[in-house]
């Protein structure tokens, strides 16, 4: 809502993903929370070669319009325990 109603943003075009980040990084948020979660990717790169959002930067969104998002341990948690709670597991404490 920030950037479509204001009066005269600086750039014709935003991106509003979140974080530069790797699948293999994201993994090892995981691992983190569940140790034994066995996650594999085909190349040694840590699955940058598939992850989007790798390449994503939303600077110019949080600079000028101070948008900010939790950060990546906390919604990886969040989503976590959502599914657990969906499966009826217990919760993983952070």
């Amino acid at each position: 809502m920030r950037v479509l109603l204001a009066d005269a943003p600086r750039y014709p075009v935003y991106n509003s993903g979140g974080t530069m980040i790797s699948l293999g990084e994201l993994a090892e948020i995981v691992r983190g929370f569940l140790p034994e979660a066995r996650i594999s990717f085909e190349h040694e790169t840590g699955g940058r070669e598939r992850s989007g959002n790798y390449l994503v930067d939303n600077s110019r969104l949080r600079q000028e319009f101070e948008v900010e998002y939790p950060p990546f341990r906390q919604r990886v948690l969040q989503i976590i325990n959502d599914i657990r709670r969906e499966e009826g597991l217990p919760l993983v404490t952070g």
